[in-house]
Parts: structure tokens; sequence; C-alpha cells
């Protein structure tokens, strides 16, 4: 597969819908927790979406490791790496407190860009949206390539 191609994939297939995750878990716990600030329920609520980080990362498995297949540039395959939880222990447990802080950044951005009217109303629906369209066009672009036929492989 082209770079061009594996870069398409990576930023519509996995970038986006990441950091469409990571803001709707700010927007989550902004809109659920009762005095979201405080530093305490914050952590929590990171840690929470820590962990949820870590389920969405095992349900998209098997493109990460086909698109790890399919290209030879070094940054891609490291920024793949990202996404795997196929790694040594210390590599995940890594993972894992990377995604815990950009889960606390992320509740801290959502809290202070939006306002709470948009936080509990339209503002997981736009995100929703924008994930959508971007795992559509990931999926489109490269659809055989990260198909789990049995047929193809």
């Amino acid at each position: 597969m082209k770079k061009s191609h594996v870069l398409l994939v990576f930023i519509f297939l996995l970038l986006i819908p990441y950091l469409c995750s990571l803001t709707i878990i700010g927007i989550g716990y902004n809109a659920l927790v009762l005095h979201s600030a405080d530093i305490f329920r914050t952590l929590i609520g990171a840690l929470v979406g820590a962990m949820v980080m870590f389920a969405i990362k095992a349900t998209i498995q098997r493109p990460v490791d086909l698109l790890a297949v399919q290209t030879n540039d070094g940054l891609i395959k490291q920024l793949l790496r990202f996404f795997s939880i196929r790694r040594r222990y210390f590599l995940l447990i890594a993972n894992i407190v990377l995604d815990f802080c950009l889960c606390l950044l992320a509740t801290i951005l959502v809290r202070n860009f939006l306002t709470l009217d948009s936080i509990v109303g339209t503002a997981t629906g736009g995100v929703l949206l924008v994930m959508f369209i971007s795992t559509c066009l990931g999926a489109y672009v490269e659809y055989d390539n990260l198909s789990i036929d049995p047929k193809q492989h």
C-alpha cells in the first residue's frame, strides 16, 4: 500500500476517531459529574477514560496490524504502534498512562472551552458526526485491505 494511502487511513480511521473519543470522554465526564472541576473527581474521570480508551484500542487491533504490515515508513509504523495493545508490558502501561494524561487534558479542555449548555446539549452529537464521517472516509479509502473476509487473506 502506498504511503499516502496508509497515512490517509491512519488519519481518518484511527487518529480523528481517537481524538473524538477523547473529546466524548471529556464531554461525558463534564456533563455527568457534579463539581467536575474537583481535582480528585477529575483524576478518577481520567482513569475511567483511560480504561475506555484501552477497550477502544482492543477493538481496532486488526486494522492496526494490517496497516503496520503494509508500510515500510518508520514514522508511520511508530504512530501505528501507539494504537497497538499487543506489546511489552512496560509499553502497555506507558500507553495507559499516556491515555490517562490525554483524558485528563480532554476533561479540562472541554470544561474550559465549552459552555455547560453545549456540553449537556449538542456537543456530543457534533463530535459523533465528525467521528462517523471520518470513519466512513477511512474505510472507503482502503476497505479491501482492511477487510476481515477470510477469503482475501
